[in-house]
């Protein structure tokens, strides 16, 4: 400032000089030196002005010279600091690691100091003797300490003065049924062996208890290790984490010299420097987050919990683990739940069935049955009536995420990022039955999609899988299907319409095998088609591929499974009378289907008013003639023959026999179905010689239209065995029946109807011909057997006791006889 004063001045002397000498010039040398006298007075007192101004400028500087310093400090920005001293530690912003800057002052500085601090997160200061740092996470609060050196030691130099352990010591107080897994954990971790994996062998499935047997090992085995470290694995920054929180635990002063990545390392350093240790990684998603610990880890134990199944490193023993038995199973459920009393162990034993001895599931529903006070039946009941609700419903105090619904909706998201086909595929595997999914009906023409879709979900333990086919869980496709239900429908259609199209296609291509090797076919396909039921929906237009239930209808009455063929009739009779009306030719076949299986059953009464119904509507919407009209009036006679009613079942067998020869041809499979019929009715009439000859005519020609083989054939030739025998020709009787019997088990099945029926007549012909013993062991065997498929009220059950009882009597046991009449 100063120096403009002196620009200033000389500048204004200058021009003064220049103006008084053109003055001078133009006024002459008198006036001149007139001029000069005034001029010089004037000069005079502008000099006095200014010394005395110089004074005064000179002694202000001589008091600056003696004071201090001066410094200016500012401080600009969000979150900036500004001081003049600082020798503590200083932190600001939003995360630490953002750039710094300070301005040192000191003894040297200038006589005027400004320091800025200018920016988000900047410091500045005079003197700073500690750290600054800056951001909302910065490590600086009131327990920083400052290490001295050597204060921050090696991981080999650090040991533990006493045992040190992060495992809850709360293990389930309920553990069943896992006795045998625990024992080979406990050899598998001794001696050499360092590293196990536990899987299992239903490949990892959420829910069935890895992390409670790692658990239980670990508090049981408390003496063994110096340490013991439970880290939850599932990302690999909660392995760090816990890494980390080991350094910290192990030796303090890693917590402010060292980041997280360096004390974590520190952690890992001492594990391989120190032995008697255990390391449990919990529910490990990815291997690859694990894989160097498992790789740089050899003095101690390391225990990882996993429902991946994938490929381990080398050393690695994978530890299998399945769902429990049944006795355990019903024995986790009775003990949370506190039901004990015998009454209530069926229908424990059907929870434990229906949530398929899945220990999370059984615990679950444990919990619930006690918090709630209900028996088990209540809870069997509501279990029935909505699956979804009980599998979200949370213990007390339980954790959300313990639940079986939320445990497999995150398995879902899981796969769903990586591939959304994978949990399209899941929700189609849901429709069908849990086990033994032919691998050949499922997809398109994309095969390659379908495979890594299915390795995904292999990999995370969702299905299971053979050469041939994938199975599912039960509770995965309940949970599964049940959150279909509730989500509208995406592009392309339903899971369920997708499940059924494949199906039906796998199923229509059954019909161009051969006989044999198409019934085999449809028996691996009728299981899926049974579950479709409960996910098919009824109503609306007709659909390509519903017929499917009215083939499987027949399928399965063919097969002698009446129960199974009644479902699938009623399905598709309930189908076509939505779709088509009550009198469609379709209608009226799902009819006259459903009257024969309810025949089947033994269901009589229901069997004729249904036949009857059927057959009056076949006359009048498609002829008394009809193929159709006719094969209704060959059902109804069956009724009436299985009723007793002999005469009208002989007049309308006749009938029906004789439009039949003439509408459909003498070796029509009805019309030969229809002389095996009348050949029945007149043995029971007791006119033997007539029903020999019709029975060995309609068997002729069945052997050369049918084969030797064929179902229907063997049933007449069973038949013929059976006049033989009532007409005294046991030893004949005797070599047909075992002829039969072995063909049928061959070709039906040994439990299939026919098959049992062959053995209760082979029986008859061992009591005729006295021979006592051999025919009570073979009509114990059928009765059994006969309870097992048809039902203990069944008909034919009810035949083979009152055989039984006759062949007791003989023997001697009238009391035995007794009770079962």
């Amino acid at each position: 400032m100063r120096r403009g004063w002196r620009i200033a001045g000389g500048t204004v002397a200058g021009l003064a000089l220049v103006a008084l000498g053109v003055l001078l010039f133009r006024a002459g040398l008198d006036d001149a030196d007139k001029w000069a006298s005034v001029i010089g007075v004037f000069v005079g007192l502008l000099g006095l002005g200014l010394s005395g101004y110089g004074v005064v400028l000179s002694r202000r500087a001589l008091r600056s010279d003696h004071q201090a310093t001066e410094v200016r400090v500012t401080a600009s920005g969000p979150r900036s600091i500004g001081t003049r001293t600082t020798s503590a530690r200083v932190s600001t912003g939003d995360g630490a690691g953002h750039h710094v800057t300070a301005e040192h002052g000191g003894h040297d500085l200038p006589a005027r100091t400004e320091i800025e601090a200018s920016g988000d997160r900047a410091v500045a200061a005079e003197h700073i003797s500690g750290v600054v740092t800056t951001g909302d996470h910065s490590p600086v609060d009131n327990r920083t300490i400052k290490l001295e050196p050597g204060t921050l030691r090696a991981p080999a130099e650090v040991d533990l003065p006493a045992k040190l352990t992060n495992v809850s010591d709360g293990p389930a107080a309920v553990f069943v049924g896992r006795e045998s897994a625990l024992t080979l954990l406990d050899h598998e971790l001794s001696g050499d062996r360092a590293r196990v994996v536990i899987g299992q062998v239903i490949h990892g499935l959420g829910g069935v208890g890895k992390t409670e047997l790692a658990r239980q090992y670990a508090v049981a085995n408390r003496e063994r290790y110096r340490l013991a470290w439970w880290i939850n694995a599932e990302s690999a920054e909660r392995i760090q984490a816990g890494m980390t929180e080991l350094a910290e635990r192990l030796h303090p002063p890693t917590a402010s010299a060292l980041t997280g990545d360096q004390a974590a390392d520190w952690a890992r350093g001492w594990l391989q420097a120190h032995e008697d240790w255990l390391l449990v990684l919990d529910n490990v998603e990815d291997p690859a987050h694990v894989r160097d610990l498992l790789g740089q880890l050899h003095t101690g134990h390391i225990l990882v919990t996993t429902r991946r199944l994938v490929r381990w490193p080398g050393g690695v023993r994978p530890l299998p683990l399945e769902v429990l038995d049944k006795v355990a199973a019903t024995e986790l459920i009775a003990a949370v739940g506190e039901r004990d009393r015998p009454g209530d162990r069926p229908a424990i034993e059907a929870i434990a069935a229906e949530l398929g001895h899945l220990p999370l599931a059984l615990e679950q529903a444990g919990a619930y049955i006690r918090e709630s006070r209900i028996s088990p039946d209540g809870y069997l009941s509501l279990l029935t009536a909505r699956p979804a609700h009980m599998y979200a419903a949370l213990p007390e105090g339980g954790e959300a995420e313990r639940t079986i619904a939320r445990l497999w909706r995150v398995h879902l998201d899981t796969i769903g990022e990586r591939d959304p086909y994978a949990v399209r595929l899941l929700r189609v595997l849901a429709c069908y039955a849990p086990d033994d999914i032919p691998r050949d009906i499922l997809g398109d023409d994309d095969r390659p999609m379908v495979l890594d879709a299915l390795r995904l979900l292999h990999s995370y333990s969702l299905v299971t899988l053979t050469e041939d086919t994938v199975s599912v869980h039960r509770l995965v496709q309940a949970v599964v299907a049940g959150e279909d239900q509730t989500r509208p429908a995406p592009k392309g259609g339903s899971a369920r319409d997708l499940a059924l199209a494949w199906l039906a296609g796998a199923w229509t291509a059954s019909a161009r095998l051969s006989p044999s090797d198409g019934r085999l076919r449809r028996r691996v396909l009728s299981p899926h088609v049974e579950n479709l039921v409960r996910h098919h929906s009824i109503g609306g237009e007709p659909r390509e591929h519903d017929q499917i239930f009215r083939e499987a209808a027949r399928h399965e009455r063919d097969e002698g499974n009446y129960r199974r063929a009644r479902t699938f009739a009623s399905h598709a009779l309930a189908i076509d009378r939505a779709t088509l009306g009550e009198e469609h030719p379709y209608t009226l076949g799902s009819r006259g289907n459903l009257a024969a299986v309810l025949t089947s059953l033994g269901w009589l009464e229901e069997a004729e008013t249904e036949s009857r119904a059927v057959l009056e509507a076949h006359r009048r919407v498609l002829g008394e003639e009809h193929p159709r009209t006719l094969k209704s009036r060959c059902i109804l006679a069956n009724v009436l023959r299985k009723l007793g009613r002999l005469e009208e079942a002989e007049t309308e067998s006749r009938a029906v026999l004789e439009t039949q020869r003439r509408v459909l041809g003498e070796e029509h499979p009805d019309t030969l179905d229809s002389r095996s019929s009348l050949a029945i009715v007149l043995r029971r009439l007791g006119r033997l010689e007539e029903a020999e000859a019709e029975q060995r005519a309609e068997l002729e020609i069945s052997r050369r239209v049918l084969g030797e083989e064929h179902p229907d054939t063997l049933k007449s030739r069973g038949n013929l065995a059976n006049m033989l025998c009532e007409r005294g020709r046991l030893e004949e009787a005797e070599a047909e029946s075992r002829a039969v019997l072995e063909a049928q088990r061959r070709v039906l099945g040994e439990e299939h109807p026919d098959t049992l029926a062959s053995r209760g007549n082979l029986a008859t012909v061992l009591c005729e011909r006295g021979r006592l013993e051999e025919a009570e062991a073979e009509n114990r065997a059928v009765l059994e057997a006969h309870r097992r498929v048809l039902g203990e009220e069944h008909p034919d059950t009810l035949i083979t006791r009152g055989n039984l009882a006759i062949v007791l009597r003989r023997l001697g046991r009238p009391e035995e006889a007794e009770a079962l009449s």
